[in-house]
């Protein structure tokens, strides 16, 4: 008698909780990211909603800071550099700003106004 069972030893198959864990790490970080910079866009525009979305940025922080210390403290110290470069003056557009870009495309500007570097 046979029996069809194979063992899945010496496959490679990924340890299915060290990839959902990989994974949740790295939502996190893009998460956090994508926040922060919306947050000092909505900051540098003015915009009251900068408030949420800070206090937004640190509950993702945190989570990170429970889930995966070593992964926060790695990060950590860029995120500031980060947020400060991703700030501008309000009467100063700037490429990397998708409410700027918004703005231009909005006030006729299209794809081509100039935007400051």
């Amino acid at each position: 008698m046979s029996t069809k069972k194979h063992s899945r030893a010496g496959r490679g198959v990924a340890d299915l909780p060290q990839v959902k864990r990989r994974r949740r790490l790295e939502n996190l970080l893009y998460t956090r990211t994508r926040v922060a910079h919306l947050a000092a866009e909505y900051r540098s525009h003015g915009l009251d909603e900068h408030v949420e979305l800070y206090l937004l940025q640190l509950e993702v922080e945190q989570v990170l800071a429970d889930e995966f210390p070593d992964a926060f403290e790695a990060h950590v110290g860029n995120w500031a550099e980060e947020e400060a470069a991703a700030e501008h003056h309000p009467q100063v557009t700037t490429e990397t700003c998708s409410l700027c870009r918004a703005i231009a495309v909005h006030n006729g500007g299209g794809s081509g106004a100039p935007l400051a570097a």
